[in-house]
């Protein structure tokens, strides 16, 4: 499970419209990787493979000998994940893609009665793709799973008789290998896996307690924070972890921890991000002096309190271990509420990059700044007023 994977990389693990975006661009023998239609052809006969030959809507041989090239691939329209649309043959493939959630009631009813509208002359397709091969709640679509998908790539960047691309066949065999290790089960790895539980019980069982909520918007920060260079997560728990400046190890000279009640580095100052399970959706980005010598807290205490505008959510009063100088909510409850995962995600992402471009920094370069003042045994005010 070691080796580097560009779709797990930049997060696209279960997302499904990430999930969507490559394959409708592997289907599409318009873009450039270099394979025309065969990754369509190779899909939608898979596809057919798994339907009773009355079912079908095309045959195996029409396809073969059908033209492909003039095949147009949509993304969301009419609200459909992938749709394919081939002139030539008379043919229309929806496929819904439902990677981490339940198709809605009557979902696959409505998109099959607006194709017969859309497409009145077309034949059909209606696939409903799963990890699990899940059977759909409308006659009109056939089961598909992502072991099918993922077996149909293999056998095509392993045809010696058609080459394909070298950057295409490296993409493809990086997405075959996320998806086996995060979306199928593989029996390999299972057994690997049951082995490691057996030797190593105790250590998975704690591990395993201490894990973050699936699906978590906080392991979506957490991947934003280790992706910028200078960030270093220091602790992490359930519902929140911390994280630190390595600029703060290199220069603060005085705002030091006490490494037996808090940071075990020593470190007096951390940035936590945390999830309330009390008030589901809110995550909320924090900055905390904890237990150190009660004059450099005061001190630290007393110049955020000068400047507001930098420290905002500073908490009155100081508290004699741990106090929060800077908060902000990256979602609040109220934005989250009525959200899928993913736009979830695209709202924490924008948040994050807006406190990374702006009052990230100068947090960074103000407890610097106060640090040197603090050493100079100074204790004048940091940030714009200082």
């Amino acid at each position: 499970m070691s080796p580097f994977n560009l779709f797990e990389a930049v997060g696209a693990i279960r997302g499904e419209l990430r999930h969507s975006n490559f394959l409708a661009y592997l289907l599409s023998p318009s873009r450039p990787h270099g394979l025309g239609a065969r990754p369509l052809a190779a899909l939608i006969r898979s596809i057919l493979s798994r339907m009773d030959v009355k079912d079908r809507p095309i045959m195996a041989l029409e396809l073969i000998a059908g033209d492909l090239d003039d095949a147009i691939v949509y993304r969301e329209r009419d609200s459909i994940d992938i749709l394919v649309e081939l002139p030539s043959l008379k043919l229309v493939v929806a496929i819904e893609n439902k990677v981490g959630s339940k198709a809605g009631d009557g979902q696959l009813k409505r998109y099959d009665e607006r194709l017969k509208v859309s497409y009145p002359d077309h034949r059909r397709l209606m696939v409903f793709l799963t990890p699990e091969s899940t059977l759909p709640d409308h006659d009109g679509y056939v089961a598909y799973e992502y072991s099918d998908v993922v077996t149909t790539m293999e056998s095509l960047i392993s045809d010696e008789l058609e080459p394909v691309p070298t950057e295409t066949k490296l993409i493809i065999q990086h997405y075959v290998d996320m998806v086996r290790r995060h979306i199928v089960q593989d029996e390999q790895l299972r057994t690997l896996a049951v082995t490691l539980y057996e030797r190593h019980k105790e250590a998975f069982e704690f591990i395993f307690d201490c894990r973050p909520e699936p699906n978590s918007v906080l392991t979506v920060v957490r991947g934003c924070v280790q992706s910028v260079q200078g960030l270093v997560v220091d602790s992490s728990g359930s519902n929140m972890f911390r994280f630190t400046v390595e600029a703060w190890d290199e220069k603060l000279k005085v705002i030091k921890g006490d490494p037996a009640k808090w940071s075990k580095t020593g470190r007096g100052l951390l940035f936590e991000v945390k999830t309330y399970p009390n008030t589901p959706g809110r995550l909320n980005v924090s900055l905390i002096l904890g237990p150190g010598d009660p004059e450099m807290r005061q001190k630290v205490y007393a110049a955020a309190g000068t400047d507001t505008k930098l420290f905002k959510g500073l908490v009155k009063p100081m508290g004699a271990q741990w106090v929060t100088i800077f908060s902000r909510d990256l979602l609040t409850a109220n934005q989250a509420k009525g959200m899928t995962f993913e736009q979830q995600e695209f709202n924490v992402r924008a948040a994050w990059s807006d406190f990374q471009g702006g009052q990230l920094g100068s947090l960074i370069t103000a407890i610097i700044e106060l640090d040197e003042l603090l050493n100079q045994g100074s204790a004048a005010p940091v940030g714009p007023t200082a």
